[in-house]
Order: structure tokens, then C-alpha cells, then sequence
């Protein structure tokens, strides 16, 4: 069960070789602060310039070797990507100062948080390299930008940047590993599935640069709930109680981020044998398999807006587009 809403990309200087060496790491606040100063106005332009599509802006904050890398790859980056950064503000999650005693080393850094605790990786180019993490605010669906800077004589210059999606309302992905886990042992199988499924959608928001304490657990948890729900409810499930006997085929998270209705909500999708053009018999028919979902998947109607139902005369073949009729059952 996969929600398809994350964005990868990224924009590198790839060593070919590593050094040995090491290093000294200030974080956040015991970073020196005219440091931080010059790179938070740095992380400011970089913001701006991705949610607005200025590409120049961008150009202007990359180091030299990363400029004659991509070339003008940098325009279809940063065009299919700032869309999605449509917020006024940003915030910081944590910034790191590192000063290496040689170049081309690896440096591994460690969030200091309680929780949801999480290591970055990547080759230092330079002595000096600043890292930090940005992302959008209060979205439904927020964003991530990971900008890796060193330092070029006296200019701070980007070696790094990498986008991906960070949080679904405002919940990364350990924390709906913790929801997956409260629904788990409530007994609600179905949102356990959901739940977990999110966290690993979320699980690689910087693809191998960033990796949460958790992932290990949140992949193990994933492959538990997925074979028992597997076991109790096979599909397709035929709804017995249901005159018309429809086959439920598929079962995920969807997520709703505008309208009346918003969260992420389950979507059921059936097949039906009756015709999607018998707009009256379908409905009485999804009226009758709504009283009986809540008595199939214990919790799924609890906690949340509302069910999606999607009814198909066909089952999808994921080559053929079919067609389908929706609902929606409100809470």
C-alpha cells in the first residue's frame, strides 16, 4: 500500500576518492553566530529563489565545480520542483557546522533530538562545509531541501542540494511508525497497515543522505502488519453481508490535503457487478457495504473524516485505464 506524493531529486558533486581525517560538528545554536548569520541569509535566498523558479538565484548560491557539472539540468530541477515549495516561510530543522583537518571525507552527522532522531551522510569536499535542512510550513504535504555548503575561500557555495517530501500534517515518518504501532495494538489491523504504510512513503525523505533511527524498525513493522493483514483479510474479500456480494480488491492510505474532507483517509476500492451507469442501484449498494465495513475492519471508521470508496466493473490491470464511480462516507 504506497501513497505515490514523494519527490527525489538531487544535485551533487560526486568525489572519486576518499580521504582519512577528522573532524570537529556545531550544532543549531553552538554554532558560532556570525557562521550561522551568513548562511541562514544564504538558506533564505536558496528558499526563495526554489518556490519562485529563479533558477539564476539558485546558479548564484552553487560552487563552480557543481555549476560545470550540471550545466542546465539545473533548470528542469528546479522548474519540476518549486511548486511544490508554494509556502511563504520555511523553518530549520537543525543545522550542523563542520570543520574537516583535509578534503574528501566522509562526514557522518547525528541529530541531537529526543526524538525521531536521524544520521546525514556525504563526502566533505572542503575544510569547511555547513549543512542544513529546510522545509516548508504548515502545508498539508511539507517539503524538504537539503543544502550542503563549503567553503570557498571566503564565500559559502552549495556542493549539495537535494528536495524530497518530509512530512504529511506536520508528522514525519517515526511518528506515524508510533501511530502504526497504537493502532497495531488497539486491534486495528487496518490502520496499523495504513499508518506504517506512510512511514515508509516518508521513511527516505533525502534518499541515502538522510536515514532516521527508526528505519530499520519502520521496514520490520511494515513486512509484520502486511503478512497478518494478508492472512485476515485475503484479497479480493468478498462482503457476504451485502446482497450483491461485491469483492473488495485493494485497500490504502489515501491522502487528502484540501477540500471539507482532509487526512489521510482509507480508500476501498470494490468491484461491483452492477453498472457504474446505474448511478441509484450503486448507491443503495454502497450504502449497504458501508454498514458492513465497520463491522469487517475493526477502527477503520474511527479517528479519522471519512472512507473513500471507489466500485469498478473490473478489477484494474495497471495496463488498462478502467473506469469508476466514487463516494464518500463521512464520519
Amino acid at each position: 500500500m504506497k501513497i505515490y506524493i514523494t519527490i527525489i531529486c538531487c544535485i551533487a558533486i560526486v568525489s572519486t576518492s576518499c580521504r582519512f581525517g577528522t573532524s570537529g560538528t556545531w550544532t543549531n545554536d553552538r554554532i558560532d553566530p556570525t557562521v550561522k548569520e551568513t548562511v541562514d541569509n544564504l538558506n533564505k535566498k536558496l528558499f526563495n529563489s526554489v518556490r519562485t523558479n529563479d533558477i539564476a538565484g539558485v546558479k548564484q548560491l552553487m560552487s563552480p565545480p557543481l555549476l560545470d557539472k550540471l550545466g542546465k539540468r539545473i533548470d528542469t530541477l528546479i522548474n519540476s520542483v518549486g511548486s511544490s515549495f508554494n509556502s511563504p516561510e520555511f523553518e530549520t530543522v537543525d543545522d550542523f557546522y563542520i570543520k574537516n583537518s583535509t578534503t574528501n571525507i566522509n562526514d557522518h552527522l547525528i541529530s541531537i533530538k529526543d526524538t525521531n532522531n536521524y544520521t546525514i551522510d556525504f563526502t566533505a569536499l572542503n575544510k569547511e562545509m555547513f549543512v542544513s535542512l529546510l522545509t516548508t510550513k504548515n502545508l498539508p504535504l511539507n517539503y524538504v531541501i537539503l543544502a550542503i555548503y563549503g567553503k570557498y575561500g571566503n564565500e559559502w557555495k552549495l556542493n549539495i542540494i537535494h528536495f524530497g517530501t518530509y512530512s504529511m500534517f506536520n508528522k514525519i515518518a517515526p511518528d506515524y511508525y508510533n501511530e502504526a504501532q497504537k493502532q497495531y495494538d488497539a486491534g486495528n489491523l487496518v490502520d496499523a497497515v495504513d499508518m506504517i504504510a506512510v512511514a515508509s512513503q516518508l521513511a527516505k525523505p533525502l534518499d541515502e543522505y538522510l536515514k532516521y533511527n527508526a528505519n530499520d524498525k519502520i521496514q520490520d513493522f511494515n513486512s509484520k502488519v502486511m503478512k497478518e493483514a494478508m492472512a485476515k483479510y485475503p484479497l479480493p474479500l468478498t462482503i457476504n453481508g451485502v446482497k450483491t456480494k461485491p469483492h473488495i480488491f485493494h485497500i490504502s492510505p489515501q491522502f487528502v490535503g484540501n477540500g471539507p474532507i482532509t487526512g489521510i483517509l482509507p480508500l476501498i476500492s470494490y468491484k461491483s457487478e452492477i453498472k457504474l451507469t446505474d448511478t441509484v442501484a450503486l448507491k443503495a449498494e454502497n450504502e449497504a457495504i458501508q454498514k458492513e465495513i465497520v463491522k469487517t475492519f475493526k477502527g477503520i471508521d474511527q479517528n479519522k473524516k471519512a472512507i473513500i470508496y471507489q466500485a469498478y466493473n473490473q478489477i484494474p490491470d495497471g495496463k488498462t485505464l478502467v473506469k469508476r464511480y466514487g463516494f464518500i462516507q463521512k464520519l
